[in-house]
Formats: C-alpha cells, structure tokens, sequence
C-alpha cells in the first residue's frame, strides 16, 4: 500500500512539474481512493483468511476430489453457466437440420 500512494504522488509531483495542472489534478482523490478500498478490502476478506488456515483450505480441497458427487456436480457446472449469445438457434423454416450462427463445440 505504501509504495502504491507513494508512486501516486510522484505521478502527482512529476505531472504538476510537467505544468500539466490538469493531470495532476485529477491524480489527487487517487491516494484517498486507494485507502478507502484498502480498508474496504480488510474488513470484507481479512476475517476470512484469518479464520480458514491455508492448510484447513487444502485438506478441504482435497475432501473434495475424493468425494464421488463431485464429479457428477463438475458435469452440471459446465453447462450451468454457458452465455445464452453463444446458444445454438433453431429456425423453424428449415426442419432438415439444426442451424446456428454460432457453431460451439461442447465440452
């Protein structure tokens, strides 16, 4: 964090040496942004990662490769989020074969 709001206020120092006011300018909410979102992200993932150890998280993982439903659910998860843009589309003029504008192949 510190040398992210310190490498914002050289940009700040170089564009305002450059006489561009108007840069420099805009660089100033950039520190007060930074470490309102960096205090955002503390208290929304530090409590997380304090409470779940790495190793918790890994053993977890590996409960989860070994569970025989897990693969049945990884079947249904890679259609579960396909883009409707990217769905074969039906015409109803043409009944001989199923035509698309977009050919997908499946996984």
């Amino acid at each position: 964090m510190f040398s992210l709001i310190l490498m914002q206020i050289i940009a700040m120092g170089i564009f305002g040496l450059k006489k561009l006011p108007l840069a420099s300018s805009f660089c100033v909410p950039l520190p007060v942004l930074t470490l309102i979102f960096n205090d955002y992200c503390r208290t929304r993932f530090l409590l997380i990662f304090q409470d779940y150890s790495a190793e918790s998280l890994i053993k977890k993982d590996r409960d989860n490769q070994n569970d025989p439903s897990m693969a049945e659910f990884l079947d249904e998860l890679v259609t579960a989020y396909r883009d409707p843009a990217l769905m074969l589309i039906q015409y109803y003029g043409r009944s001989d074969r199923n035509t698309s504008l977009l050919h997908t192949v499946e996984v």
